[in-house]
């Protein structure tokens, strides 16, 4: 089986089913979007490109990559350890809010997965999360969840 192929069918289902959630939303207009007109773009580029690969790939007829060659060597750890972050950061924003939630968040993937040094790790992730809390909250005037803690 081609893995460009797998990916490509993989990428269209994916870019429809968004596009699908976004349209159940209001997409509104070029000059007052809804709530779904940015999701609905975005699944749009992501079919736009999914059917771009599978255009590709069955154009493309010497140098097809087998799906078995790509399982070949692989260290699953890695984005297994972001997925699982990814959902335990999703799970505990509303507790804990979101500095602290993204201070934990980044400091354990900089520390854990990236491997950088305490020092690097900790001043990446304040410069990070400070920068990320003044440009959304400070300057968009975005609603973050303040947690347990009120910040």
């Amino acid at each position: 089986m081609n893995a460009e192929r797998v990916g490509g069918v993989f990428g269209l289902a994916f870019g429809l089913a968004v596009m699908y959630g976004s349209f159940q939303l209001e997409l509104g207009t070029f000059q007052a979007p809804g709530s779904g007109f940015l999701g609905f773009l975005t699944g749009s580029f992501v079919v736009l490109m999914a059917v771009i690969v599978l255009t590709q790939s069955f154009l493309a007829k010497d140098n097809q990559v087998k799906l078995s060659v790509l399982w070949k060597d692989s260290k699953w750890w890695r984005p297994a350890t972001v997925a699982l972050l990814i959902l335990a950061y999703v799970l505990v924003l509303e507790r804990l809010g979101f500095f602290l939630t993204s201070l934990l968040f980044m400091l354990v993937m900089f520390k854990w997965v990236e491997k950088f040094p305490w020092p690097k790790a900790v001043l990446v992730t304040l410069a990070a999360v400070f920068c990320s809390y003044l440009l959304f909250h400070t300057l968009l005037k975005a609603s973050l969840p303040q947690g347990v803690f009120g910040f």
